[in-house]
């Protein structure tokens, strides 16, 4: 009996303790799935316009990516938000300002950044009293004073990073600072710390590349630091593209610790290397195309060519990646869907393989008619016509129709332009004018770098190219406006463009005085029929008066202070409002013609006296 109460009660006792354990697991899951769940992803410059911006409104446990672009800001870290660049070679922060590091961690915890570019700086990252941060996958390139900073009190393992061209890479006050797969090239001062706490350079770095640091150099020779030192030129593909990826037969692939992310061996040092490097090849540059078709076409041909990536794992003679073509007509952008090439065999993307030029033959250019165009004024002139129209997009040249009875008796094509003069008409004759557009098909081209690992990463898209190419379509015609040219002809016809008298009294044709007048009659003379009656008055007198004025040079200064007023009153004409502008013009002409009579009888007795 007593047997039995012993195993009872050992029984409840074991039940109770599995129910308690049961729900201890439950509460402890329930809390980690509710902070799974609460973490967020805050997009730069998606949901925030800037990255302190998405730090201040993160919570432990988010993180913030940064797509590809150049923020111009200081950042001040926060515990348990991770930062990350969408693509190293493409995401710059510079400091907005210079005197402020450009990332500052200051008593956080739990930090990982990396995968940007930090330049323009003059102390690119500084942690004060920080602990359990990560610094990935990072470029720091010129930092005036310090690239990285660490304190005594602060904990930082920086893993794959790549130091160029700085006044100091490092200075660190602890050994908590640990140092692994980064490339130090070109820096004045590698690793350092202050006399107190004195922490030795090569204390906790690990796998690292040196080459051409000044402070490291015995005899004019490259040496390195710390265990497993790797010394030698790296081979990166284009620095001042900021594109620090590895060439092949470079020493610093395959030579770090750990395993890369991006092909599954050895990590490589440098940015590029490691489990947090970004897997996407750089992007080429905008590829060269032009019209490849014969003398005649169709057929229509386009060719394509653009700079290799070299990158180790894209341009290799062993292990070659690999390049695509993508185009489309008639609209920029990506989805590059074109399906024509090639008669319709040949769907975008062309895979090419190593080879980096296509011809696309056999193109099927077509385009749907633009706008009609909208005419916006018909200006009559001596036997000719000032015509203007709108743009319309997509045109690339324009046609003029015009004519007396019809407007498309005539046509001329005037290239892509939105004014044009139509000369040879016949003046007191009323014409109609009219204007067509043209749009001709165009491809947009883009190429994708594609890597020879088994997931065969692939680059963003390179800058567009264009071509346009194939058949003009024509639009419908415009609103018809009409304008009836005017005979202002001078007679006799002398080269000075109409200002006889003026260009005789000031010397030139080309001075700033007959300039004004002349402005004065194409704005308020030539536009209206009394004007022109004025003009056609004046061409046929004015060029017997101005020679009169060239015969007696005596006669220039009065014929100057004659003019004068009219100089003024132009100006003023010229710059004023039309409604003040008239009422000006009424009154000063309402005066010259009551002085007129006046002023040419002194004038003739002045010069027979």
């Amino acid at each position: 009996m007593l047997d039995r109460q012993i195993v009872s009660y050992y029984a409840r006792m074991l039940n109770r303790t599995s129910r308690r354990c049961i729900g201890s697991i439950f509460i402890f899951l329930a809390s980690m799935l509710t902070q799974i769940a609460a973490a967020a992803v805050l997009d730069v410059p998606g949901t925030h316009a800037t990255i302190q911006a998405a730090i201040d409104a993160a919570v432990n446990g988010d993180s913030v990516v940064v797509a590809a672009g150049n923020y111009v800001e200081n950042l001040n870290l926060k515990s348990g938000v991770d930062v990350r660049g969408a693509e190293t070679a493409r995401t710059f922060i510079e400091p907005e300002a210079s005197a402020t590091p450009v990332i500052l961690a200051n008593g956080i915890d739990d930090v990982q950044l990396g995968n940007f570019t930090i330049i323009n700086a003059q102390i690119g990252f500084d942690s004060i009293n920080s602990t359990n941060l990560q610094l990935v996958n990072t470029v720091f390139v010129g930092a005036g004073q310090i690239a990285l900073q660490v304190d005594v009190d602060s904990q930082i393992h920086v893993l794959n990073t790549v130091f160029r061209n700085n006044s100091v890479a490092i200075r660190r006050a602890t050994a908590q600072a640990q140092i692994t797969n980064s490339g130090f090239v070109g820096n004045t001062v590698t690793i350092t710390s202050p006399v107190v706490p004195f922490v030795a350079s090569s204390v906790n770095v690990n796998n690292c590349g040196f080459f051409d640091n000044e402070d490291l150099k015995v005899a004019g020779i490259d040496t390195g630091l710390g265990v497993a030192a790797v010394i030698g030129n790296p081979g990166f593909v284009a620095t001042p593209n900021y594109d620090y990826h590895l060439q092949q037969g470079s020493p610093f692939i395959n030579r770090g610790l750990g395993e890369d992310v991006i092909d599954n061996t050895a990590a490589d040092i440098g940015a590029y290397g490691g489990q947090y490097a970004d897997v996407k090849p750089f992007p080429v540059a905008a590829p060269l195309v032009a019209n490849a078709s014969g003398a005649t076409s169709p057929p229509y041909s386009a060719s394509v060519e653009w700079s290799a990536n070299q990158a180790y794992l894209v341009t290799n003679t062993v292990w070659p990646g690999s390049y695509l073509v993508y185009y489309r007509q008639n609209q920029s952008g990506p989805p590059y869907d074109g399906t024509d090439a090639g008669n319709g065999t040949q769907p975008s993307p062309i895979s090419r393989g190593a080879i980096t030029r296509l011809t696309l033959d056999n193109l099927q250019p077509s385009v749907a008619p633009p706008a009609a165009p909208q005419m916006l004024s018909a200006e009559p002139r001596m036997s000719s016509a000032i015509i203007s129209w709108g743009a319309v997009a997509e045109a690339v040249d324009y046609r003029v129709y015009f004519g007396t009875a019809a407007v498309t008796e005539n046509q001329v094509d005037v290239g892509n332009v939105t004014t044009f003069t139509v000369s040879d008409l016949e003046n007191a004759t009323e014409y109609r004018f009219a204007v067509s557009a043209f749009a001709q098909p165009v491809y947009h081209f883009s190429i994708t770098a594609r890597d020879s690992t088994p997931s065969t990463h692939e680059s963003e898209f390179s800058p567009e190219s264009t071509l346009a190419i194939g058949p003009l379509t024509e639009s419908a015609l415009s609103n018809e406006l009409t304008a009836t040219p005017d005979d202002t002809t001078p007679y006799p016809d002398l080269p000075d463009s109409g200002c006889f008298v003026a260009t005789a009294a000031f010397g030139v044709d080309w001075s700033a005085e007959v300039q004004v007048l002349r402005d004065f009659r194409d704005r308020f003379l030539l536009s209206n029929g009394p004007g022109r009656a004025f003009v056609r008055w004046y061409y046929r007198n004015g060029p017997s008066a101005a020679a009169l004025i060239v015969e007696f040079d005596a006669v220039r200064p009065v014929v100057r202070a004659f003019l004068w007023p009219l100089v003024v009153i132009a100006l003023f004409a010229l710059a004023a409002s039309p409604a003040a502008s008239f009422v000006m013009l009424f009154l000063c002409l309402a005066l010259v013609v009551v002085r007129r009579t006046a002023w040419t009888r002194q004038f003739f007795m002045r010069l027979t006296g």
